[in-house]
């Protein structure tokens, strides 16, 4: 949801509720760890809470939004690779699915995730931006400094290719 100056304010609420989940699913396609998508996610709504607090909201609460959790993310991904080790050997297992379950899952967001890797930069975070944070095609281009026909072709791009990977790597699987 889109808001400017004290329109924002007045349906902070609302505009929170909308962008929550999108910015959270954003960021857990681009992470791929949901804790650590939730406090990005966290953080990037309390900037807007701030922002509109202290009387200067932004012109677009999606685009503030989400340039905050884009920042804040690549931060946290150069922070990770120091942590990483401590944390998987602090992690609890308590109230997990089962271990097949989780091996599909595994599996399945190893194959999405190795489709999407083999996107053009650009293309990946185009569609993940569309598709995954629920930002207009607008919004993408204004938040990425592009034009509007630039990120509607990223995002062509990036679709048709990912469904020939996924395509191509279902069928290789299914064949072997």
């Amino acid at each position: 949801m889109t808001g400017r100056g004290s329109s924002l304010i007045v349906d902070l609420d609302g505009t929170l509720s909308d962008l929550a989940p999108r910015v959270l699913r954003y960021l857990v396609a681009r992470l791929g760890d949901a804790s650590l998508a939730e406090e990005i996610a966290q953080e990037s709504l309390t900037a807007l809470v701030r922002c509109c607090r202290n009387g200067a909201p932004p012109d677009s609460a999606d685009a503030f939004v989400f340039a905050v959790a884009r920042r804040r993310m690549g931060r946290a991904v150069w922070r990770r690779r120091l942590w990483v080790p401590i944390e998987q050997a602090m992690e609890s297992r308590d109230g997990r699915p089962s271990p097949e379950a989780r091996s599909r899952a595994r599996i399945e967001e190893r194959r999405v995730r190795a489709a999407l890797a083999k996107l053009a930069r650009r293309d990946r975070e185009a569609i993940l931006l569309v598709a995954v944070g629920e930002m207009t095609m607008a919004e993408a281009a204004d938040l990425l400094g592009v034009s509007l026909s630039a990120v509607k072709m990223r995002v062509h791009r990036a679709r048709t290719r990912l469904a020939e990977l996924l395509e191509e790597r279902h069928g290789a699987t299914a064949a072997g």
